[in-house]
């Protein structure tokens, strides 16, 4: 995640500058690297920069070792002593720099090399999509085709073989077909299958992460996959885009995904819903009483449940605890507090029932790596 110059971890290295300062003696640096090989030393008091065109990212150090990144939002005075250059988050940019004396440079024994954030893979088009529901017995005796191609089993098994490999898909499981790649499908004598057929172009370097596997779908794969079904049969406004955004979010979950790891999937479709809406519940539940005391044993006995079950309902949906959940909605909202500044810390640690300031202001630096303190003083400016 980037930080900006404005953060208060950027004080360490210069400061804000909010004056109108003349820069019409300035050197102006066009920049396109992402690339530097080197930091340049600031020997005096005096440097200061502005940037002028795109997005720029300043890297800092004491001792040219342990470099920190920041986007400069405002324009900085630097402070002596530091190491400092700039990286090119735009394709183009410049900055000005306003110094009385020339900078000494140092070379980096690991140099530094930005990597955009961009696409590794791309979906362009959805050529069709089916929603097949076979028999026993049934029998595909195969294809291969120049787009890759995705089976979902949704119930019941299927067999499929990829350039003559066999493959047991059951409830639950995914595979997809690389192009050019020979596959067959078929049904058991005395099970029927549904599943979900994608045809698609894409754009994708890495196959062999994908290809003659099986995945088994985590719960939040499958809410992803219910979604991608759902907007594939509908004509809504924009649902061809959500489609393509589903299919592609599918697909970096299952290159994501460990196996080795996969602990539970949804049996059927009544437990799943009735686990979401149980769920639903009671994140409404501490969402309506926030400034209150709630423990999990106050949220077992209010949904006559047990704490075995309420762990299992947020590890399995949130990927986390209902304590910790329950703590970070308080320390969220106790930034939405103190941005709105109608009420001191001390009130709002008593508020959200924290047991005194000093722990609440522990809790907040831990969570979100600054005081609350230092968080108001930056809303402020």
């Amino acid at each position: 995640m980037f930080i900006k110059t404005s953060n208060p971890a950027f004080k360490d290295f210069g400061d804000i500058v909010y004056d109108d300062m003349d820069f019409s003696s300035s050197h102006k640096i066009n920049l396109n690297n992402k690339f530097i090989d080197n930091l340049k030393l600031v020997t005096n008091d005096y440097t200061f920069i502005k940037v002028t065109k795109g997005v720029v990212m300043i890297l800092v150090s004491f001792d040219s070792n342990n470099i920190k990144s920041f986007i400069i939002n405002r324009s900085l005075h630097i402070k002596k002593g530091i190491y400092f250059n700039f990286i090119s988050i735009s394709d183009e940019a410049s900055v000005e720099v306003l110094t009385n004396t020339e900078f000494k440079s140092i070379t980096l024994d690991n140099p530094f090399n930005y990597s955009n954030i961009s696409s590794s893979l791309d979906i362009s088009e959805i050529y069709t999509k089916f929603y097949q529901e076979k028999g026993t017995n049934y029998n595909f005796s195969g294809e291969k085709h120049s787009y890759w191609e995705l089976t979902y089993v949704d119930k019941g098994e299927l067999l499929t073989t990829i350039d003559r490999v066999s493959y047991h898909l059951k409830q639950g499981d995914l595979i997809f077909y690389a192009p050019m790649q020979f596959h067959t499908q078929s049904t058991f004598e005395k099970i029927s299958s549904s599943y979900l057929t994608i045809n698609f172009k894409m754009n994708f370097n890495h196959a062999d992460l994908l290809c003659n596997k099986i995945f088994s779908l985590q719960r939040d794969s499958y809410f992803i996959v219910t979604r991608l079904i759902e907007e594939l049969s509908n004509d809504n406004l924009y649902s061809d885009d959500l489609s393509l955004c589903y299919l592609k979010e599918l697909i970096i979950q299952m290159l994501r995904l460990d196996n080795s790891h996969f602990h539970s999937k949804p049996t059927t479709h009544m437990q799943q819903t009735y686990e979401n809406e149980l769920l639903n519940d009671i994140l409404l539940y501490i969402d309506d009483n926030i400034y209150e005391k709630i423990s999990v044993s106050t949220l077992c006995d209010h949904f006559c449940i047990s704490t075995s079950m309420l762990h299992s309902l947020f590890r399995k949906n949130m990927n986390n605890t209902a304590k910790n959940y329950i703590n970070e909605l308080k320390l969220s909202k106790s930034k939405e507090l103190i941005r709105n500044s109608t009420h001191t810390l001390s009130e709002i640690s008593e508020m959200l029932g924290f047991s005194s300031i000093h722990y609440f202001s522990k809790k907040f630096k831990s969570y979100f790596n600054i005081s609350p303190t230092e968080y108001s003083k930056s809303i402020y400016n």
